[in-house]
């Protein structure tokens, strides 16, 4: 967040999430304004009213629906534990480029993520849409 912070004419911050430090990540929603915002610890979350402006997914899942999200090109998961691969391969089969900001989820499902970046690779690039 620093380096985006740093950068922001290059970067657009298009969604967030947090498992439940809410009062650091609503800091984060209000300086950069994304579209989306995803709190997995909960299934529901009263949102302060000056945060209206963005949509908040809730629970488990939210991961994986920011994952498909169409108008961003690249996904950094920094997740701790299991709960961030599913967003991972998520990501990959729906043609996101994945920055992974710990070994989490190649630790364990190191295969399964492999195998799934490079069929999205190769899909890409036969579709002339892959810049190596």
């Amino acid at each position: 967040m620093k380096v985006i912070a740093l950068h922001n004419d290059k970067f657009n911050v298009i969604a967030l999430s947090a498992h439940k430090n809410t009062n650091l990540f609503f800091e984060q929603v209000r300086k950069f304004r994304p579209k989306y915002a995803a709190i997995t610890g909960y299934d529901n979350y009263d949102i302060p009213e000056d945060l209206k402006f963005c949509e908040f997914l809730f629970g488990t899942n939210a991961l994986e629906s920011l994952a498909k999200i169409t108008d961003v090109d690249y996904i950094i998961i920094s997740v701790v534990g299991m709960i961030g691969l599913k967003a991972v391969i998520s990501s990959l089969k729906s043609g996101k480029r994945v920055l992974l900001a710990n070994k989490e989820a190649l630790v364990a499902g190191g295969k399964l993520v492999i195998d799934t970046a490079t069929k999205a690779a190769l899909t890409a690039k036969n579709n002339s849409s892959f810049v190596e």
